[in-house]
């Protein structure tokens, strides 16, 4: 690409090298790069090939095994779909009934775990593991937790999404907290990694080791342990997060496998979903119903911390992740920030974003929906942001909106803004720092190489001053077909 000479006004122009793959892929969409800005006399050099170590942020989370798995069932032939079942009974205070746990970080094994109800309300049932350790829940608190998902939970979740299916006829949501979730962190004292929830899409199905209904799970206090102690005081803390966060997976089971007959979600936008899910649960609900009457700390801290992460070195981590994630954090931001920005880009609906989020869910549609990931996001963008807009037009917006979210001095507007969040001022209150994108700057001279993951890119700034002569710009790529690589050169001053 070749810009022209600037005459008598200096310019800026915004550069980004990015992969516009939105595709979920099991190894990830990946290619070395090298970025040339330079005389116009421009002969590309060879991509160099990527040396920076890369630090894994742990394994492979549990969250992602599970939605592989799902995508994984949704996938198979014949796949039956339980419509009434042994539960078909609404559950009663007292009832007791065995459910089958996952027993290993994979979900390969499972364990029986027999629990009663304890909390039963208009739209859930909280169970409680029949065994779980001492210095648990009270009662008060497990009616306080099953008060709030009734109240404020499901009225904000199935708004956003639509409805969840009901395939053991109970009209219920069931909850199971158990400690056999606690044993899934392994020996987390050392580790400092912990499970605190899931919801796996193998209960709606009717298959080996289902329990055919609507359930998901959560963690219990266990502050005793010797190798996994679980503070009750950070379980409540976490919990009504966990419930939000998980009934979003399970309404988009619902909407992509069950109705729309097609695979789950693909799990970077999945859960962009279920973390834009917590965010709305900490702008909605009233502060006395939150631990320290604090609604936001409780349901958004740790998604603004995981895009400061991200937004640290946007280059090192995919937003479309890889089918076998590495799971970073890191990543997680990324997927909410995508959300995020997508949600309030409908004309007039900047903040709750719904207009975004149920076509993205087919929650207007009794036939649900079967587009995912790339296809899905660029198919609502088409319809409510702006007719024709591609998923590569929108990535290079977004990027575009979180470099110029630091830029005071400008008045950036439309898709190249946040509405509804001020993310300086919010790193700024947590205590973060400076904002934490910080582009490469160049006058004229600009050569670097890494590798474009899915989704993300790397950002350089180019400052030219009055009277410049034209410059090129010239990317070359690796793995074209899988990466995807695109050059967005923008001017913003």
């Amino acid at each position: 690409m070749r810009l022209a000479a600037t005459g008598g006004t200096a310019a800026e122009f915004l550069v980004l090298a990015y992969s516009a793959n939105g595709q979920e892929q099991l190894g990830g969409a990946k290619g070395e790069f090298s970025l040339y800005i330079g005389p116009d006399t421009f002969a590309a050099p060879a991509a160099a090939r990527h040396r920076e170590a890369i630090a894994s942020r742990g394994e492979r989370t549990f969250h992602d095994r599970i939605r592989q798995r799902e995508r994984a069932l949704a996938e198979a032939a014949p796949r039956t779909i339980r419509r009434a079942g042994l539960h078909g009974a609404p559950v009663a205070l007292g009832d007791r009934r065995a459910f089958q746990v996952c027993a290993d970080p994979d979900c390969l094994s499972f364990t029986s775990v027999s629990a009663t109800a304890r909390y039963v309300g208009r739209e859930g049932v909280v169970f409680l593991d029949d065994t779980v350790p001492a210095g648990g829940y009270t009662q008060a608190e497990l009616d306080s937790v099953g008060g709030l998902f009734d109240d404020w939970l499901y009225p904000i979740d199935t708004t956003a999404f639509g409805r969840e299916s009901d395939v053991d006829g109970n009209g219920q949501v069931l909850v199971l907290l158990t400690d056999q979730l606690n044993r899934l962190s392994g020996n987390c004292n050392v580790t400092r990694q912990l499970i605190v929830g899931y919801f796996f899409g193998l209960d709606l199905l009717d298959q080996p080791n289902s329990n055919q209904g609507e359930v998901f799970y959560g963690l219990v206090p266990d502050p005793g342990s010797p190798t996994c102690a679980v503070d009750k005081t950070l379980v409540r803390t976490l919990l009504a997060p966990v419930f939000i966060h998980e009934f979003q997976h399970m309404i988009s089971f619902n909407r992509h496998v069950l109705l729309g007959g097609g695979t789950a979600e693909e799990t970077w936008l999945n859960e962009g979903l279920s973390h834009f899910a917590e965010e709305l649960g900490g702008r909605q609900i009233p502060g006395q119903y939150c631990v320290a009457q604090n609604c936001v700390n409780q349901f958004i801290r740790n998604d603004v911390t995981n895009a400061y992460d991200f937004l640290l070195k946007p280059e090192l981590y995919y937003l479309v992740e890889p089918g076998v994630s590495f799971g970073s954090l890191a990543e997680r931001g990324a997927n909410w920030l995508f959300v995020r920005w997508l949600a309030e880009q409908a004309p007039g609906d900047s903040s709750l974003g719904t207009a975004v989020t149920r076509r993205l869910l087919g929650a207007d549609v009794p036939t649900g929906i079967a587009l995912v990931g790339e296809a899905n996001a660029e198919a609502v963008a088409d319809a409510v942001v702006q007719a024709g807009v591609t998923f590569k037009e929108l990535l290079a917006d977004w990027h575009a909106a979180n470099y110029l979210e630091s830029r005071t001095d400008l008045a950036p507007a439309g898709r190249l803004s946040y509405r509804s969040w001020n993310l300086p001022n919010a790193f700024s209150q947590l205590a973060f720092g400076p904002y934490p994108l910080r582009p490469d700057s160049s006058s004229g001279w600009y050569q670097g190489s890494g590798e474009l993951r899915g989704g993300s890119g790397r950002l350089v700034r180019l400052l030219r001053p009055a009277g410049a002569d034209p410059i090129a710009v010239g990317l070359t790529a690796s793995q074209v077909v899988v990466a995807r690589p695109h050059l967005s050169v923008r001017r913003i001053r």
